[in-house]
């Protein structure tokens, strides 16, 4: 149950967070008495919970690995999948910038002729 649990937030962190700020953003306007400066405060805080959070999953998923120190260093025959796919890309876009450059014609010349009535 514990482990499914686990899966659940880890899915959706966005839903458990909403949540969690209504039922705080609930509790503190009926039993604190807050105001619109609290109420305010609350909003800015979920904004950047949430951007943390979005943040994270930015992190996982270019490879940043997340907050489990735990993890094992990456192999070096992934390293060196990795970074052949990398010089791999880049010979791509320097293919296409290649074909992108060409050279600067001059301007056109003024098609009239400017003469003396």
């Amino acid at each position: 149950m514990l482990n499914s649990a686990k899966q659940w937030t880890q899915r959706h962190p966005y839903a458990l967070t909403g949540i969690l700020f209504m039922a705080m953003v609930l509790f503190g306007w009926r039993e604190l008495g807050w105001g619109e400066r609290q109420l305010g405060f609350m909003l800015l805080i979920y904004f950047i919970v949430t951007l943390g959070i979005r943040l994270d999953e930015i992190a996982r998923a270019i490879g940043g690995g997340g907050t489990d120190s735990r993890a094992a260093p990456a192999e070096p025959a992934d390293l060196c999948a990795h970074l052949q796919d990398i010089k791999v890309l880049l010979a791509e876009i320097q293919s296409q910038l290649s074909r992108m450059e060409r050279p600067v014609a001059a301007p056109p010349a003024d098609p009239v002729s400017k003469t003396e009535p």
